[in-house]
């Protein structure tokens, strides 16, 4: 580097004194000398040839030039009589040659002062002179400001090199070309507070690094990440200085106010030059910068790079870890808070909300074997609503798991959709097992229903057969009799007794037989009398969501009937909504442009059709987004759904169960709403708006049913179409075997077998030729 701005140096050198000559032999003028018409770039190369020298001069590197380079001869001739005392050493001349172009400086000023002073003397317009005298008088400035700043920079690379030369083996890795001594502890006193009375401490401020000794430790403190506050004067606290970084906070102090001010200005001078701030006031409390920790017992290793606040992660940021983990995303009080991003190499991928440094609320962790879990999370495990999928349709375990977790388990209400086995559980779950009520549906179409203990169906339960046969009784697991049971087959003939064994197997009977002789076969019950008795009622389904919702809204549990008490509570209640919206917005870095974040006036002490409109067009816009709580309660609430009743595992049996479920989603799903909406009619009540009298018959209906079903049958449709087209699949299948049938005959008869009468037919000629 030096070699090639020494090469720039001269090459700048000839052409100005090329352009120099033909100046003083009239063949040029002021304005096209290098130095005058150049300056900018001239100066540049100056800068860089400084920088480059300076750099060598404070690691003594003109005596290491020196033993490596052979001087020739000609140099000891041409710069022996400048160097000190004349020298004739090789470090002396080497030294003389390269600082050379530096001391030819004060010559380029005194040049263009010359020229200013002969730019008088001329005979040429007042305007032209004065055009000319600008140009060299901005050149001379430019000069001058360069001389003076070598002279600073020749200043602080001499006292680094002393420093390095005196300073001992302690801090020799810490020496760099760039790297220059600001100040230091033993020329100017600064001690820790309230430090041993045997403990050694020693602080060196450099350009770039704060660095403190103790004893045989050095700890290096990169300038960008210190922030320093000035601490007031207490009785016991004097001249004190806090230094904040980002594994330490140090408290220092001077012997003199005096020496405090020059502490707290060398620190904050050297702060702003690194974080290129030079022209701020003091260093920004906020900033954008790197740092590799060393102690912290989370981050220990890693690398950060992104915003702080006093000593802070504070924004967003991004840390690598040397095993290859990444986390990308929010933090706030140096912990992943917020929306980030984690990947672990060979473990899995984690994308979500984070609190306080692990998963918190909503996210999707994706393993590298393929396993899947999206929803929620609480203290980084799986806990409230969430939808895990394993394994994949090749695969010896795969599964589809939708429910509620509670600390990283299965417990509570939850589907799993097992394609292995070819069953789907719809039932209470109890550490990842079956447990409590529950129904199985196989893909042979079989319906169990009972208590499950530990993932077996045990004790008293049913079981429907594709073709109407059901069992009612002991099992002692799915498909196994065990004890007293009535079994009915479709035909009407019933075995009451003791029944053992896997039907599929054989089955022990010791019971009595009784046939069918009262009942036709088509008027015959074809479930069990405790049919929809033995599994989890509708209004215990999917409490998580709601909860999860609630807990958004700050409304610890469902309000029911009663609605917000006050107006106040009801305030508190939006302004969470308007919170939550905020927030989510925020995180995702999406502008609001819905209006949802604005609280509404209207739906709360009377309804009108106005107003009632306002609220529908509101609702409108919240379900449809991810931000709003009934969006995302919507959404989960139905993909629930979805999952449950849709698929390839549908069961016409399944059918009353999605039934209830509906209405007891959508009366729930209207508590929500009428939470915010206290002008609404209480559940199971109806309201009629009349703008008038005479506009009765344009009157329109408020109910729970009437606000909701436009937004959840949409949503649900194509699950409950396959439940009911499944159930009516005989009466289907009838009328189209009529349909068909009566297809084929000609119209005179169709309307013959209609009785209509003759005067009304309609005759084709075809059909009178053919009689």
């Amino acid at each position: 580097m030096l070699c090639v701005c020494h090469s720039e140096i001269l090459s700048f050198a000839c052409l100005n004194v090329q352009s120099l000559r033909e100046y003083t032999d009239h063949r040029g003028h002021e304005s096209g000398i290098i130095m005058i018409q150049h300056v900018d770039e001239y100066i540049h190369a100056y800068r860089n040839y400084l920088s480059a020298v300076c750099d060598v001069i404070a690691l003594s590197g003109f005596m290491h030039i020196a033993r490596l380079v052979d001087v020739p001869q000609k140099m000891f001739t041409v710069f022996h009589e400048h160097s000190k005392r004349n020298k004739k050493s090789q470090e002396a001349v080497v030294s003389c040659a390269l600082l050379h172009p530096l001391k030819r400086l004060k010559s380029y000023k005194s040049t263009i002062q010359l020229l200013i002073h002969c730019n008088n003397k001329k005979h040429q317009s007042l305007e032209d002179k004065q055009a000319v005298e600008r140009k060299l008088r901005d050149a001379l400035v430019k000069w001058d400001q360069l001389y003076d700043e070598q002279e600073q920079k020749r200043n602080e690379a001499d006292i680094t090199r002393h420093f390095w030369e005196s300073s001992g083996r302690i801090v020799e890795l810490l020496r760099s070309p760039e790297r220059r001594l600001i100040r230091e502890s033993r020329s100017h006193s600064l001690s820790v507070l309230n430090s041993g009375r045997f403990s050694s401490h020693w602080f060196v401020l450099f350009t770039d690094v704060f660095v403190h000794v103790s004893g045989g430790n050095q700890n290096v403190h990169p300038l960008t990440t210190v922030w320093v506050d000035a601490i007031q004067d207490t009785d016991t606290v004097q001249n004190a200085i806090q230094l904040t970084m980002p594994e330490e906070t140090l408290v220092v102090h001077t012997p003199t106010p005096h020496a405090k001010m020059e502490w707290f200005q060398s620190l904050q001078g050297a702060i702003k030059k690194s974080l290129q701030k030079n022209h701020s006031h003091v260093p920004p409390a906020v900033r954008t910068a790197k740092y590799v920790f060393t102690k912290h017992h989370l981050y220990k290793d890693a690398k950060y790079t992104g915003r702080w606040y006093s000593g802070k992660l504070q924004g967003p940021g991004k840390l690598e870890w040397p095993d290859g983990k990444v986390y990308v995303g929010q933090f706030q009080n140096s912990q992943m808070n917020g929306i980030g991003r984690m990947e672990n190499p060979g473990i899995s991928t984690y994308e979500g909300q984070w609190k306080d440094g692990q998963q918190d609320g909503y996210g999707i962790m994706k393993y590298t074997n393929g396993d899947v879990y999206e929803g929620h999370f609480k203290d980084g495990v799986a806990h409230g609503h969430g939808l895990q999928k394993q394994g994949h349709f090749m695969a010896s375990v795969a599964s589809v798991y939708i429910g509620e977790w509670v600390n990283g388990v299965k417990q509570g209400y939850g589907v799993m959709d097992d394609i292995v086995t070819g069953e789907k559980y719809l039932g209470y779950w109890s550490n990842n097992m079956k447990h409590g009520c529950g129904l199985i549906v196989t893909l042979d179409g079989i319906y169990y229903e009972g208590v499950f203990t530990q993932d077996v169906l045990t004790g008293h339960g049913i079981m429907v057969f594709e073709d109407g046969t059901h069992y009612e009784g002991e099992f002692r697991a799915a498909g196994v009799f065990s004890g007293k049971g009535t079994l009915i087959f479709n035909s009407g003939d019933r075995i009451e007794g003791a029944l053992h064994g896997a039907w599929n197997e054989g089955v022990k009977i010791t019971g009595t037989l009784h046939k069918n002789t009262a009942t036709p076969p088509n008027q015959l019950n074809t479930k069990p009398s405790s049919f929809g008795k033995l599994c989890v009622a509708a209004n215990q389904k999917w409490m998580a969501i709601f909860r999860q919702c609630y807990q958004q809204l700050g409304m610890p549990e469902p309000m029911g009937t009663k609605g917000a008490k006050t107006n106040v509570e009801l305030q508190k209640v939006w302004e969470k909504v308007a919170v939550v919206i905020n927030n989510s917005q925020q995180e995702r870095g999406i502008p609001s442009s819905d209006q949802l974040d604005t609280i509404p006036q209207f739906g709360r002490d009377r309804l009108d059709k106005e107003s009632y409109q306002e609220l529908r067009l509101y609702l409108t816009k919240a379900f449809e987004s991810q931000h709003h709580p009934l969006g995302r309660l919507l959404a989960e609430v139905t993909a629930a759904y979805t999952a449950t009743y849709g698929g390839v595992r549908v069961h016409p049996l399944l059918l009353s169960h999605a039934v209830a479920e509906l209405h007891s989603i959508t009366a729930r799903m209207y508590e929500v709403v009428r939470a915010l909406f206290p002008a609404l009619p209480v559940l199971g009540q109806e309201l009629r708006l009349v703008e008038s009298q005479e506009a009765e018959l344009e009157s329109e209906v408020v109910s729970a049913a009437a606000l909701l079903h436009p937004f959840l049958l949409p949503r649900v449709h194509s699950a409950l179409f396959v439940l009911y087209a499944l159930h009516n699949k005989e009466e289907d299948d009838a009328y189209w075997k009529r349909l068909l049938k009566w297809n084929k005959q000609p119209d005179i008869t169709l309307m013959a077998f209609l009785g209509i009468d003759q005067e009304y037919y309609v005759w084709n000629l075809n059909d009178t030729k053919a009689g």
